[in-house]
């Protein structure tokens, strides 16, 4: 499901999130692997009560009910802003940790385009089966068991925003 929000939020959400540590993108339930192959990322995570948080949130509820994923949904992570420089990229990937025994799994991914396509080259959002167009502003809900990666920036600087919706972990 794919909506589009002002550039001006976009703007503004983006200063703000540049305002907190950035650190080395790492993976697993419990982000303890660093494997540049996979994925090499700057990301920031940014804190619970931030006003973007309640956009993507409203958002990915919204996706929910208008598909009838039918998704049990009672919370979310932070927001986790990333920044791909050129050869940055993340590999093919799903965002929920089934497996992991954690009490509450990932259900939907919510991710905000925060730079415009004319900023970068390369840095496309796949899916497997295709790939959306997404613009400064658009931002795409889809359950986080979905397969998908970022390719490799060329040229520029890619922005995004993502936040993972969370409920009852999977039976």
């Amino acid at each position: 499901m794919l909506f589009q929000l002002p550039t001006e939020l976009c703007d503004l959400a983006t200063v703000d999130f540049t305002k907190f540590e950035p650190i080395d993108a790492a993976m697993n339930a419990d982000s303890s692997l660093l494997n540049h192959d996979k994925r090499n990322t700057t990301i920031r995570f940014i804190p619970e009560d931030h006003w973007f948080t309640g956009i993507m949130y409203h958002i990915g509820t919204q996706a929910n009910k208008v598909h009838d994923w039918g998704l049990d949904v009672s919370s979310s992570e932070n927001i986790q802003y990333a920044e791909y420089e050129v050869d940055q990229h993340y590999d093919w990937h799903i965002d929920t940790f089934i497996l992991s025994k954690r009490p509450l799994d990932r259900k939907i991914t919510v991710v905000c385009m925060l730079s415009d396509p004319s900023e970068y080259e390369g840095g496309e959002f796949q899916f497997t089966d295709g790939t959306p167009t997404l613009t400064k502003g658009s931002i795409i809900a889809f359950p986080s068991f979905f397969p998908h990666r970022v390719t490799p920036v060329t040229k520029g600087l890619r922005k995004s925003a993502t936040l993972w919706l969370t409920g009852p972990a999977f039976k």
